[in-house]
């Protein structure tokens, strides 16, 4: 049974992989026996996370990358699948944030963020689907997008618009890819210990806030994700495409609150 969760002999891309949830999601790919390609522009933290996967006996390929570049981007994907065979398995991680009351909202803001989130997922996704297709053996595309995808949230303009985009990407690329076998699916995290939300775990009552409402009572773990991850990246879920995968404590499908005594 254990077997359906293999990725031994797949290629896994990864983009945003050098922090955050892009980490400990390249990580647990190289657990479950992929090879992973580790996708960002810093070079250096990025050969930091290939060395630790190499120690505990993994593989994985540094391709320091701007998103915002595109021919870059299709040049580095191709370069890899020449190298390696193909990519099995991309997952589409890295994203921006930004604060902004919508009257002090500004175009090139808007325009930043739609374009790592959404542009370039887009881009990710399409040059790995065409490796997929040309090896001929299926593949998996899984796109991170967020809670916010499906709960707006004030002052987030660009980053909800960008999140509800990537389900809607992702379910036309489902509907395009799957009789090639290849199935694209979301993962919506909810609140996790990023680095990305250090502004907001700093702030006073913050994190108790959004624990109050997390029927956990808990902010996630990076880690937490990983389960996830490899169910919708391995043979476990060949007949699950096009879908919206909440990874949040419940934060997305209940309402709570505490009662005075």
């Amino acid at each position: 049974m254990l077997e359906l969760f293999s990725l031994k002999g797949k290629v896994a891309l990864v983009t945003g992989a050098s922090r955050g949830l892009g980490r400990p999601m390249a990580e647990g790919l190289a657990r479950a026996g992929a090879h992973v390609v580790l996708v960002a522009r810093d070079a250096a933290r990025l050969e930091t996370v290939r060395d630790a996967i190499v120690a505990e006996g993994g593989a994985a390929t540094v391709l320091p990358l701007d998103l915002a570049a595109e021919e870059a981007v299709r040049a580095g994907i191709r370069s890899v699948g020449k190298a390696l065979g193909t990519i099995d398995i991309c997952v589409n991680n890295a994203g921006i944030i930004n604060w902004q009351p919508v009257l002090d909202s500004d175009l090139a803001d808007f325009d930043a963020i739609m374009n790592t989130n959404v542009r370039a997922t887009f881009v990710v996704a399409q040059e790995c689907a065409a490796l997929m297709r040309a090896a001929g053996r299926g593949g998996r595309i899984v796109n991170i997008s967020s809670v916010l995808a499906s709960l707006g949230r004030a002052k987030l303009h660009a980053y909800c618009s960008s999140k509800s985009a990537i389900v809607g990407l992702t379910r036309s690329l489902a509907a395009e890819l799957g009789r090639e076998n290849i199935t694209a699916n979301v993962i919506a995290p909810g609140y996790f210990v990023t680095d990305i939300n250090a502004s907001l775990t700093s702030r006073p009552g913050y994190v108790e806030a959004v624990d109050g409402v997390t029927p956990m009572r808990r902010w996630g773990r990076p880690e937490e994700l990983v389960g996830t991850l490899i169910y919708l990246a391995s043979d476990a879920s060949s007949f699950v495409t096009g879908q919206l995968i909440h990874v949040d404590g419940g934060i997305s499908s209940t309402f709570t609150f505490e009662l005075a005594a």
